[in-house]
């Protein structure tokens, strides 16, 4: 089975048919069916306080728009551009904040929060290239040298000190598209629990 994003076709639902959460197709079978995709996105923002000096107003990333179930993190999904849009409209929010998103994908609502967050944690699972796609993706545009990439898998159940610190030190958690079979929701909701019991007790979550 091939899940395409909304890249692919703007009217994403028509690219979805009732076997979405059927089993996938054999391990590789169709994985390079689509290459990879380089798009930019222009973007403004409301806050002229903080928007007048941005280091940019693109972000360049690359992805795919057609992939098996276990990659759809090479995508670009409408949750991202949703959660970006979020973060620029609500700027005064995230300035100066240390920032957390969960299955950060290709990296794009991570790069639009790197532009006003004190620091930003890009995290995913190390599943073929999703870790190494979102790394290169943050590269690309990390202007402010504040967007750090890290594996972080939900299915985990202790975290390394690197990471415990990262979490006891953030102010805000992001995660968008992330809940899509019963599995990794369970394990989600389970990670974001133990999120919130470290460090700062004030954390927010979008």
């Amino acid at each position: 089975m091939v899940i395409s994003s909304e890249m692919k076709d703007d009217m994403f639902i028509r690219t979805i048919g009732a076997n979405l959460f059927d089993s996938d197709f054999e391990d590789g079978e169709n994985d390079s069916e689509d290459d990879l995709l380089e798009s930019e996105f222009e973007f403004s923002c409301e806050d002229k306080t903080i928007c007048d000096v941005l280091k940019t107003k693109t972000v360049t990333i690359q992805h795919k728009t057609c992939t098996s179930r276990d990659l759809v993190g090479l995508q670009v999904w409408r949750g991202a551009f949703l959660l970006a849009d979020f973060i620029l409209h609500n700027a005064a929010r995230f300035n100066g904040k240390n920032v957390i998103e969960l299955a950060s994908g290709v990296g794009l609502t991570s790069i639009v929060a790197g532009l006003i967050a004190n620091k930003v944690l890009a995290t995913d699972v190390d599943r073929e290239n999703i870790l190494s796609l979102l790394r290169s993706n943050v590269n690309k545009n990390n202007h402010r040298k504040n967007i750090k990439v890290a594996e972080f898998d939900f299915f985990w159940d202790e975290y390394s000190q690197s990471l415990t610190e990262e979490i006891e030190t953030s102010d805000i958690i992001l995660a968008a598209d992330v809940v899509y079979i019963e599995a990794v929701t369970k394990h989600f909701i389970k990670t974001l629990l133990n999120i919130l019991k470290l460090g700062n007790k004030n954390k927010e979550v979008y």
